[in-house]
């Protein structure tokens, strides 16, 4: 066996353990991290699976897969810059995207489109290089019972106007209108009951009498009681004339 044949034997050994020793290293040096609270995504809609890693790297030229831990199947895979299908669950084809644009901020962002209730359960997120990984949890609800939360919540913090207020607050004031003008109404009856048809009650019995007490007569001659002379008076002076004569 030769010198050379030794030495590069050493020297391929040598790289393959710092190979190894390096990639133990990287491999504890990152993690990755998902949200800690379950996903809600309503039924038909888009669902977002999303992790970052910790410390941030590109992620472009690593190996991802999200798989559904609870069926064990390939959710989406990306290797070698490209999304592939063929690993996939046939109900994930052609439904997720991985947004590119996040993997050089380290993110690994998962779209999932029309959502249904078969696609709740738990996700992982794995990058096989870095041996990170995480679990998350997606929901997803029924668009009825998601629409009616939203509507109790909107009825919940807005009372809708009550239509039975607004009856009794047009029912006071018209009912104050009458009252003010039934009011009035007795007080103008009071007022000309004790003043206007009593003048004209007392005017209609008297006559065409005037305030001293004279009296008109029918040709039209005041007659003042001061004018007038007691009968008896009369009839006396008389009786002495009428005695007089005989004598």
């Amino acid at each position: 066996m030769s010198f050379s044949f030794c030495f590069s034997l050493i020297m391929d050994v040598t790289v393959l353990i710092l190979v190894l020793i390096s990639s133990h290293v990287v491999a504890g040096k990152y993690d990755l991290i998902c949200p800690t609270e379950t996903i809600q995504a309503e039924e038909g809609h888009v669902g977002t699976i999303q992790c970052r890693l910790d410390p941030s790297l590109h992620l472009e030229d690593y190996t991802l897969d999200v798989r559904r831990t609870d069926l064990d199947q390939i959710v989406h895979v990306y290797r070698h810059g490209k999304d592939l299908t063929d690993p996939q669950m046939k109900r994930y084809r052609n439904r997720t995207t991985l947004i590119h644009e996040d993997l050089s901020r380290g993110i690994i962002t998962l779209q999932i489109s029309s959502v249904q209730l078969e696609d709740s359960g738990p996700y992982r997120c794995f990058v096989p290089e870095l041996r990170a990984g995480c679990t998350t949890a997606l929901n997803v609800v029924k668009k009825v019972q998601h629409n009616k939360t939203k509507t109790d919540d909107v009825m919940t913090s807005t009372s809708p106007p009550n239509p039975d207020a607004e009856t009794v607050n047009v029912g006071a004031v018209v009912g104050g209108v009458l009252g003010a003008v039934v009011l009035i109404i007795i007080i103008i009856i009071v007022l000309v009951k004790r003043g206007t048809i009593r003048v004209w009650r007392s005017s209609e019995e008297e006559g065409t009498g005037t305030r001293d007490g004279s009296k008109l007569t029918s040709n039209g001659v005041i007659d003042h009681p001061s004018s007038r002379k007691p009968l008896m008076k009369h009839h006396h002076s008389v009786n002495i004339e009428l005695t007089r004569d005989c004598i």
